[in-house]
């Protein structure tokens, strides 16, 4: 399944996805056009980017684990 959402972009590039899920990229197009068109959504000094993003269930299928790492975390358990 694939979705397009509106994100905001961060200092660094990094998207938030605030407006979706849309079928199609055209209601994410859309999305972001209604946020300029409302004054209270402001826009200024934003920037955005449309998402594509694809759904699938996890399968748990994975290389193996930083065992160490997880040793380390677990002695920190209450």
């Amino acid at each position: 399944m694939i979705q397009f959402w509106l994100a905001e972009l961060d200092r660094y590039g990094n998207p938030t996805l605030i407006d979706g899920a849309h079928g199609a990229r055209e209601g994410a197009e859309e999305a972001l056009t209604l946020r300029r068109r409302l004054p209270m959504l402001s826009t200024d000094g934003r920037k955005f980017a449309i998402a594509e993003v694809r759904l699938s269930e996890p399968t748990g299928a994975h290389g193996p684990l930083n065992e160490e790492a997880l040793d380390v975390l677990g002695a920190h358990k209450p």
